[in-house]
């Protein structure tokens, strides 16, 4: 039913909900999971250098590079999260827009299901940061399986 399952990651926590849901799908379904991350120039010069965004910065090569290689190696450490011989691949994905880079990597991987986990943001912050989950779920071409980070307790 399900060949192909996408899961975009952000690199929190929460994002990882999804993992063990996608993870017995696949395995129900003998499906191949695609974890996804986006990073943009500025959010990943931030986030993963620990360095404040600038102009200069953000179009350093030698950062976006950088960049590129940590999240290649968050990657490659969720994907030994899944069990021995489970079919998966990683794609770190530069783009601008998150919600249609995710989308644009579902269509074009071919993705029949698409797991991913909500931040539970409400209110204010939502209307600030907006929600790719909400959106993804307006916008995809396959199903949707949401995690509910409200579900979980915080370690």
């Amino acid at each position: 039913m399900y060949k192909k399952i996408l899961v975009p990651l952000d690199g929190s926590e929460l994002s990882e909900l999804a993992i063990p849901h996608a993870q017995a799908l696949a395995e129900k379904f003998e499906s191949e999971v695609l974890l996804i991350r986006v990073y943009q120039p500025a959010l990943a010069t931030y986030e993963l250098l620990g360095d404040g965004p600038t102009t200069a910065r953000e179009h350093d090569k030698e950062l976006l590079k950088r960049a590129e290689q940590e999240v290649h190696a968050y990657l490659k450490r969720v994907k030994e999260m899944l069990p021995e011989g489970m079919n998966a691949r990683c794609f770190a994905l530069l783009g601008g827009s998150v919600t249609d880079t995710i989308l644009d990597a579902a269509q074009s991987e071919g993705a029949n299901l698409i797991v991913m986990s909500t931040h539970g943001r409400s209110g204010l912050s939502k209307w600030i940061y907006g929600s790719v989950a909400s959106k993804i779920l307006q916008a995809a071409k396959c199903p949707i399986f949401l995690v509910r980070a409200s579900n979980h307790v915080a370690e």
